[in-house]
């Protein structure tokens, strides 16, 4: 389900069904609906079911192209990272003048769409544009997986700050109108289309209320010849935006209104974008940034809470109609925000934080364990969202680094929507795919890639990894690497001259600890899962267990959770433990034996010339990692751990050694060796715990965690 309007739709039939099944349970039974004294009142009550809950609602970010190859590279990153942990539901990308962006607007939409795994809404405008170019761009989107486009008339001409009464575009479509109508020529209902909406006016209409009732006119021919929903522009006076709605639902326009919010980032900002839109602040507004007019961190704070304020305002105002005409359910008010990001995050996700969208994770005290079940929350309730709050790594300097590169805040947050543990994809043909290898959990678009050419995705199960129907991974992904930026951004984080293996130790503790943003295996920072066993973790990497990836058990628990939940309502979730590290021949050779000593571990290890070794498992057999029990649906297993894969994802592990870390030292060097030395001596070793219930035993002390520590521990240096 890839366009925008199908989704929204969706959403709101579910939480349709979701009142009205409350409902029922409220109702008063047969017996007492018909006691003597009853005097039917109810037939004079609105049969409407209850409102939706205020937090069903839903949001989407907006990005424009930068003008350099290192800021697009940078956005790039920055979409991934937003999409993931905030998941939204759909991201526009902007479109510039005449078209003078093309090339980096569709770059953005098909890695969006094909690699962050979320909806892409294309913004096109006509102009300067003629039919047969806005054909190709259309065509283009097609291509790329795009199935929604946002149709605008566009920029004024140059030289021209806004339009006026009566303009065209220029090009061959005169306005957004006759874009809805050239879409919907050319491609039928294949793209939803969207259109924008001006709650204090278009600047080319004309005042007062003939100017207004014309406006709306015209918004409404743009939804009768095709478009599906409306996009705002931004406000800052709910009131006045309440207004405009009203008046676009008194005027028959039932679609859905998504309203338009821009964080503000400085007071000189907010002052110079609302004056270049025409856009009012109430005087409340400029009153609370007034003290503070200078300090930009303190304006951006007080914005976040001025927004998510407005936030809660609108959803308050906003009723769900329990009637459906033609099948299509109607809101009165609105149950979406885009959000203008300037390519910024940290205001959006503190926002989103503050209406309770996303949770924030601070360090791995606040992590609750399988026996607490503990919010991820402060005491009190509420998020702590400043800087310096950010979670700690259990040492103070790595505390100190963390805030001083000013990461973001999103690589601590996690979406409360999540449909599995790994971020579905946006691509129509997969829209089924449900079930995955762990090996590439850090690695993702490597994944996508390796299998784009796949006719069919596991759904349900994964299936039999050597049967003659079964996809072959391709070796595309050993020419694809995410970028880690120039060759001095890359020695500044992996070494700039290491001589010894522990200099390589300290580069992989350091990225658990979150002072190294990447490494070549894991193109994000540590999961919020694995904050829970942060400390633990960087002491393995020190003692020699170069972790690429890793996982804590789950013993049921609810589907809701903060941090591990996933698939909806009601549901119980599972996890087995699960680590995958690279380890010196010795260090293997204590472990396995370690393993013959517990049946309910296994062990599977390969070099980078393909010895492998097992121990403690039955030839074949895949093991389900993580799975999930849920009301009236089969036992889902989203991620799995498959012998044969393995084997596959090992040749680009060792792969990555060189197209990454080894080819920043001159050949023959001593670094060079050494990295050398490590890829082709050491072996890429997975271990699962098949025991995943606690025994009575804190998660952070769970066995195979601890197992590994003792080996490592009598290699201590």
């Amino acid at each position: 389900m890839a366009r925008i309007i199908d989704k929204i739709l969706a959403r709101r039939k579910e939480i349709q069904a979701e009142c009205l099944s409350q409902a029922a349970l409220s109702e008063p039974s047969d017996q007492s609906r018909h006691l003597p004294n009853d005097n039917h009142n109810h037939r004079n009550h609105d049969p409407s079911p209850p409102l939706p809950p205020i937090h069903n609602y839903y949001y989407s970010f907006e990005y424009f192209p930068p003008k350099t190859e290192p800021g697009l590279d940078n956005l790039l990153t920055r979409i991934d990272r937003m999409s993931r942990r905030l998941d939204p539901l759909f991201v526009s990308i902007t479109w510039g003048a005449n078209g003078s962006t093309l090339s980096r607007t569709l770059a953005l939409a098909s890695h969006a769409q094909r690699y962050a795994c979320v909806d892409v809404l294309l913004h096109l405008s006509c102009t300067g544009m003629t039919r047969e170019q806005i054909a190709q761009v259309l065509d283009a989107a097609r291509k790329s997986g795009v199935h929604n486009v946002l149709a605008l008339r566009g920029d004024p001409p140059p030289g021209r700050q806004r339009w006026g009464p009566g303009d065209v575009s220029g090009g061959e479509c005169d306005r957004a109108i006759d874009l809805v109508r050239l879409i919907r020529k050319l491609h039928g209902d294949y793209f939803g289309v969207g259109v924008a909406g001006h709650p204090e006016g278009h600047p080319s209409s004309e005042t007062g209320k003939e100017g207004k009732e014309l406006e709306l006119r015209h918004l409404k021919e743009k939804l009768e010849v095709g478009a599906d929903f409306i996009i705002t522009q931004f406000f800052y006076d709910v009131d006045l935006f309440l207004g405009y709605v009203r008046r676009c639902r008194g005027a028959g326009i039932t679609c859905p209104i998504i309203a338009g919010i821009m964080p503000i980032q400085s007071y000189s900002s907010l002052l110079k974008m609302t004056q270049f839109c025409g856009i009012s602040v109430p005087k409340s507004v400029l009153h609370r940034l007034e003290g503070v007019r200078h300090d930009d961190e303190a304006v951006k704070k007080i914005g976040c809470e001025i927004a998510s304020e407005m936030c809660r305002s609108v959803l308050s105002a906003s009723n769900l109609l329990a009637k459906e005409k033609d099948g299509v359910l109607a809101y009165s008010g609105v149950d979406g925000f885009h959000f203008y990001t300037l390519n910024l995050e940290r205001s959006t996700t503190r926002i989103l934080a503050a209406l309770g969208a996303v949770d924030i994770i601070f360090d791995s005290k606040s992590v609750p364990s399988n026996k607490s079940k503990r919010n991820i929350q402060n005491g009190d309730g509420t998020n702590d969202l400043n800087a310096d709050s950010q979670h700690s790594n259990g040492s103070s300097s790595a505390a100190t680094t963390r805030r001083e590169r000013n990461e973001s805040i999103s690589e601590e947050a996690m979406s409360t929507r999540r449909v599995l543990p790994w971020k579905p994809s946006a691509m129509a043909n997969r829209s089924k795919e449900d079930v995955r290898p762990i090996n590439w959990s850090n690695r993702p678009k490597s994944y996508v890639m390796r299998t784009d050419e796949w006719d069919e995705f596991p759904n349900g199960r994964w299936g039999d990894s050597t049967s003659p129907a079964f996809g072959e991974l391709s070796d595309v992904s050993h020419f694809y690497s995410f970028t880690l930026g120039s060759e001095d951004d890359r020695r500044a984080m992996l070494g700039h001259c290491p001589l010894v293996e522990t200099d390589i130790y300290e580069v992989f503790a350091r990225y658990v600890e979150g002072t190294v943003p990447h490494i070549p295996w894991c193109e994000t920072p540590l999961q919020p899962e694995s904050f829970l066993i942060q400390p633990q973790l960087a002491k393995l990497n020190r003692y020699g267990f170069l972790t690429i990836n890793s996982q804590p058990p789950v013993d049921g628990l609810p589907s809701s959770h903060p941090v591990f939940g996933w698939g909806g309502k009601g549901g119980r979730v599972y996890q087995k433990a699960y680590f995958e590290f690279f380890l010196s021949p010795d260090k293997v050779e204590i472990l396995s034996h370690m393993v013959t000593c517990h049946p309910n571990l296994n062990l599977y290890a390969v070099n980078n010339a393909g010895r492998d070794l097992k121990v403690g498992v039955e030839e074949g057999g895949v093991t389900a990692l993580t799975w999930g029990v849920f009301p009236n649906r089969e036992i889902l297993q989203p991620t799995i751990f498959d012998p044969d894969i393995f084997l596959v994802w090992a040749e680009e592990a060792f792969s990555l050694w060189s197209s990454m870390w080894l080819n920043l030292y001159d050949f023959g060097s001593a670094s060079y060796e050494m990295v050398e030395n490590i890829r082709d001596t050491y072996y890429l070793v997975a271990i699962i715990d098949n025991e995943f219930t606690d025994g009575g035993k804190s998660d952070v002390e769970f066995s195979l965690l601890a197992h590994l520590l003792a080996v490592g521990n009598k290699f201590k240096m």
